[in-house]
């Protein structure tokens, strides 16, 4: 699964903050909305998992 998969499904508005992070230490590599230029980046990177908030956040662990 990518970030452009969960674009494709209706997941993320223009709104929807997102942060995206790796592994230990949940270090954030990228924070924003899709369209923005570092979080763009990180649109064909493999998911390991996500989660989406009802309060329109969604956080990523890339592989």
């Amino acid at each position: 699964m990518t970030l452009e998969k969960i674009y494709g499904i209706g997941l993320l508005k223009d709104d929807t903050e997102i942060f995206i992070h790796h592994g230990e230490g949940f270090h954030v590599l990228a924070h924003g909305n899709w369209y923005q230029d570092d979080v763009l980046e990180y649109m064909h990177h493999d998911i390991e998992s996500f989660t989406w908030k009802d309060d329109n956040k969604l956080y990523i662990d890339v592989k």
